[in-house]
């Protein structure tokens, strides 16, 4: 009975879990709609009507925001606070999820893969997906026994959610899984290599050729070079609109008032005890301690165990190590607000392993309505000035600040300086030069902006890419220098020179007398690469070889010693290592393939004109 009730209990926590995985997949499979047939031919679809387009399938802004806000209202639900940031990541991850999804149930059917019953119940019987084994969880382990009595017993909980989510949604993609990952051969070749990665020591020596080694030898582009070569490369250069702005700013920051204001708030709660509240009570309702937290519904009571000198913040530790057991002390102040503390026990006072138990409330140090409001007002009037007389009038009269932020793009999220700010990008977008916002805000700022000036879609122009072009140019110059100077190097080594020889001509080459490393680990100064490891692992003992390309250059590398090979950590290993050869493979393949898939499909992003 006991059991009955648990999961019953637990039942509706799966099912929302499940809801969440099967929304895209219904949106996806039945409930999108297909693009007008000329919206199609002429590559168009109106913005109020769809989020996005995937193969001439669309996504409605009431299916994007619902699977959105499902991923919220799941967050919330776990206690987390949300941000900006927050809102802006799982926007991406649902419209990453909607292009996925529906590419992979585009795959599903041209596969034509289906379910069958028996398949059904073969998979609830010998491979319950983790989802459904979480009903059975006990201290977080599988209750196999528990499971398969419910699965032999009818009535003892509805599987018919549990059988749709199966047959729809998990077994299709669990068989297309196997699909993809049948291209993931491992061979004998591979686990070795990788085993030597992991267990054989190269003892090295190496010069280093970095971009510092061939500063003199290289010269700097000239303008007409510049300019010759941006012109080779215009296709490199097409960009959509870009819009340039300038803004000042309002941090949303608590004042000497909030920190006032949350102190008298702790000494209202120590009056409370004081005056007979229970203090795990006070706790749970008036902490901001997010490790308090249980569940949603219930708190620790502020407990913090047992903790010795030196774990806590120095202005808590002090005053929770002078307080007697059993008293209240506070309002104490650190980085995190304020804190009541409550000791509750004391134990070796005196000795090096001194101990407190003890309980606290967190009053963290936020903004205020009334700091809230004056931030706001500061920012109102500075717009209706700078309406009234323009931004730079408005600066000196404010005593503020401007900050520019150029080249926007319309699908921008963030604005240096500000973070995350996309409804300014939006109102920039549909901005004229020189006008004035009024006051934006996001979780950290208040914010007015103007639009400065709009550069136009096509080529840019040759001064806007100047630093990029010659950053390429010079980094091309650099490696092509590095490569013939360690070519050079390498010849007269071959000739009977020798790396001390060398480095005595030139202070500038990274010098390594010996280093002792995996392959799995990173060399000195030559770092880790897979030309690197490559290189290594097909020579042998006093080869002298390379140059091998590094991050910062070329690389002379000789081997002075390679450690024997064991066959008995071979035998030991070779099985755990073709298991994480092939689960790397699987996801390696099929990310691959979806990146395929994506690049392939026509998909139309309309997130700008909503968001």
């Amino acid at each position: 009975m006991a059991m009955m009730t648990m999961l019953r209990n637990r039942m509706h926590v799966v099912l929302w879990a499940l809801l969440v995985l099967f929304l895209l997949s219904m949106t996806v499979g039945g409930l999108v709609g297909g693009a007008n047939i000329i919206d199609q031919l002429l590559g168009r679809v109106n913005p109020a009507e769809a989020i996005g387009l995937v193969n001439g399938n669309k996504i409605t802004p009431n299916q994007f925001n619902q699977a959105v806000n499902a991923q919220m209202d799941a967050m919330r639900n776990s206690g987390s606070p949300i941000s900006d940031r927050d809102l802006e990541r799982v926007r991406n991850q649902v419209w990453n999820g909607f292009i996925e999804e529906f590419l992979t149930k585009e795959s599903i059917d041209d596969l034509d893969i289906t379910v069958s019953d028996q398949e059904i119940i073969y998979h609830l019987e010998n491979n319950p997906p983790i989802d459904i084994q979480r009903l059975f969880y006990e201290n977080n382990v599988f209750n196999e026994e528990n499971y398969q009595q419910a699965l032999k017993t009818p009535g003892m909980i509805d599987w018919t959610p549990i059988e749709a989510w199966m047959k729809d949604y998990y077994i299709p993609r669990f068989k297309l899984q196997q699909y993809i990952s049948m291209s993931s051969v491992v061979s004998e070749n591979d686990i070795k290599e990788e085993f030597i990665k992991r267990n054989i020591n190269y003892t090295i020596s190496a010069l280093h050729i970095t971009n510092t080694s061939i500063k003199d030898k290289v010269a700097k582009p000239t303008n007409e070079e510049l300019l010759a070569s941006y012109k080779s490369r215009l296709n490199d250069f097409k960009r959509e609109e870009k819009r340039h702005i300038s803004f000042v700013s309002w941090p949303k920051s608590p004042t000497t008032s909030d920190t006032l204001r949350v102190k008298q708030e702790a000494l209202e709660i120590i009056k409370s005890y004081n005056e007979g509240d229970n203090f795990i009570a006070l706790a749970n309702i008036h902490t901001m301690d997010p490790s308090n937290q249980v569940t949603p519904d219930s708190g620790r009571g502020g407990d913090l165990g047992w903790f010795q000198k030196g774990q806590m913040l120095p202005a808590f530790e002090e005053a929770a190590f002078k307080a007697r057991s059993g008293k209240v002390v506070g309002p104490v102040l650190t980085q995190y607000g304020y804190h009541i503390i409550k000791v509750d026990s004391i134990k070796n006072k005196g000795k090096d392993n001194h101990q407190v138990k003890a309980k606290h409330i967190l009053l963290n140090i936020d903004m205020g309505q009334n700091t809230r409001t004056d931030l706001r007002r500061k920012a109102t009037l500075f717009s209706y000035d700078a309406q009234d007389y323009g931004f730079i009038a408005a600066k000196d009269t404010h005593s503020v600040e401007i900050q520019p932020s150029n080249y926007l793009d319309q699908s921008d999220i963030f604005i240096a300086g500000l973070g995350p700010f996309r409804t300014a990008v939006k109102w920039a977008f549909n901005a004229d030069i020189n006008s004035v916002s009024d006051p934006l805000e996001t979780d950290d700022f208040y914010a007015v902006f103007t639009l400065d000036s709009i550069s136009k879609e096509g080529t840019a122009p040759f001064e806007d890419v100047r630093s990029q072009v010659f950053t390429a140019m010079e980094r091309d110059r650099n490696l092509e220098a590095s490569s013939n100077y360690a070519n050079e190097l390498k010849s007269k080594i071959e000739t009977g020179s020798s790396f001390e020889k060398i480095i005595k001509n030139n202070k500038s080459i990274e010098y390594v007398p010996s280093d002792k490393k995996k392959l799995s680990a990173s060399f000195i100064s030559l770092g880790k690469s897979e030309q690197l490891i490559g290189a290594l692992l097909n020579s042998k003992k006093d080869k002298l070889i390379g140059p091998i390309k590094t991050n910062r250059g070329y690389g002379i590398v000789r081997i002075l010693e390679v450690s024997p090979f064991d066959s008995t950590i071979w035998a030991n290993q070779k099985n755990t290592i073709k298991i994480d050869l092939n689960r790397i493979k699987e996801t390696s393949n099929y990310q691959n393939w979806m990146n395929n898939l994506k690049e392939n499909a026509e998909i139309v992003d309309n997130r700008k004109f909503h968001f």
